[in-house]
């Protein structure tokens, strides 16, 4: 077996070659209730936008975003909310926000623009 970080290495290399060839825009909207949510969106694409908004009591989101132009919300209300951003491509906006008894949030862009805001409030 590969040593993990070979492994990551080869993946970034795979999905970074793809981006080249990609030209569609993708676009996806997820919207949760119920006592535990989860959701894991992956974008390859010239132009990714992903909304995500989960209620519940417990949160889990995350969002993959690999092109030219990536955009991506989650808003979580509940009691223990989780959040993962990661994006890699020219320009990229995250947006997290997350109102609950307990709130984590990461946020990983690696681009030529980046811009990241996290709004968190406890209950």
């Amino acid at each position: 077996m590969f040593p993990r970080s070979l492994t990551v290495l080869a993946i970034l290399s795979i999905c970074a070659s793809a981006v080249s060839h990609a030209h569609a825009a993708n676009s996806v909207s997820v919207l949760q209730f119920g006592g535990t949510s989860s959701s894991s969106t992956v974008q390859v694409g010239a132009t990714n936008t992903a909304t995500t908004l989960q209620f519940g009591s417990v949160n889990h989101a995350s969002a993959l975003q690999i092109g030219l132009v990536n955009n991506s919300t989650i808003g979580q209300g509940g009691g223990i909310n989780t959040a993962t951003a990661g994006q890699a491509g020219g320009f990229n906006t995250s947006f997290i926000g997350q109102i609950g008894s307990s709130n984590a949030a990461a946020i990983a862009q690696f681009g030529i623009l980046n811009g990241s805001q996290v709004i968190q409030q406890s209950q």
